[in-house]
């Protein structure tokens, strides 16, 4: 999906969402910049390959996507999975990428003082990695469970609408969706080997990270200052991991005064 005019932002979504996740950024922020919004390999309408779910891999799909748009330079914005995929294409575009921002991103293989590996504290991140078990528990009872996380997930449970979880319960029953999807999770090991790498050396494009205080809170801007050289963000009140539905105005002013000037 592309929307607006300016300067060019990819949108990375997370799981369960897709490329809709953008659509309240366009809506806001779409007279001044251009949103090219993918989904990514594994999700939505994208095909669902058996292998290739390496951040490197899927950053290698976004450049593709970027050079068939007759994209150059350009912003990064993602949230929760999209993370990943998202540094490497910050570390592997180097000069192209004029900034970088994960909301609610998880990150895994760093190694600072008080880094807790995500997936201690979320049991879910465990599960998926198992697919075909969770595949077993979930198929005929999407909604149940998608609606779990977008309920409780969330500092208020109403905030993502009814249609959007429609929306995304109508995509994951579709076939090959759940399993595609939950490749993103199956390859945190080579998700996890990949971020240690490629951040050794630090990145040189700004970055700025935002959590939900009751979600991954100060994770995001710590994981943020270990890898980036300036690094913006913090800890969003009264909020969980659905930053876009549950506190719109706001991540869209941080984004829109992050980008302001990087031209």
């Amino acid at each position: 999906m592309t929307g607006g005019h300016g300067p060019v932002v990819l949108g990375l979504h997370g799981w369960p969402e897709s490329h809709r996740q953008y659509l309240r950024l366009i809506e806001r922020m779409g007279d001044r910049y251009r949103f090219v919004a993918p989904d990514l390999r594994g999700c939505a309408d994208s095909d669902k390959p058996f292998a290739g779910y390496e951040p490197e891999t899927i950053a290698a799909d976004l450049l593709g996507v970027l050079d068939a748009e007759g994209v150059e330079r350009f912003h990064i914005v993602s949230h929760d999975l999209g993370g990943p995929p998202a540094v490497a294409l910050a570390y592997l575009a180097g000069e192209r990428v004029l900034s970088l921002a994960t909301i609610e991103t998880p990150f895994f293989g760093l190694d600072y003082p008080g880094y807790v590996d995500p997936r201690v504290p979320y049991w879910h991140l465990g599960m998926h990695m198992n697919m075909d078990i969770t595949r077993m528990l979930i198929e005929g009872k999407e909604e149940q469970y998608l609606r779990h996380f977008f309920r409780d997930f969330a500092y208020n449970p109403d905030a993502v609408p009814e249609a959007e979880v429609q929306a995304y319960v109508a995509q994951m029953r579709q076939p090959g969706n759940l399993r595609g999807s939950l490749n993103l999770y199956g390859y945190i090991p080579q998700m996890a080997e990949q971020t240690r790498r490629l951040t050794r050396r630090k990145l040189e494009a700004p970055m700025m990270a935002w959590g939900g205080r009751a979600s991954f809170g100060t994770h995001c801007i710590d994981s943020a200052r270990a890898i980036a050289t300036e690094a913006h963000g913090g800890v969003i009140e009264e909020c969980g991991h659905w930053v876009f539905q549950e506190r719109p105005e706001f991540i869209c002013d941080q984004l829109d005064r992050f980008w302001a000037g990087k031209l």
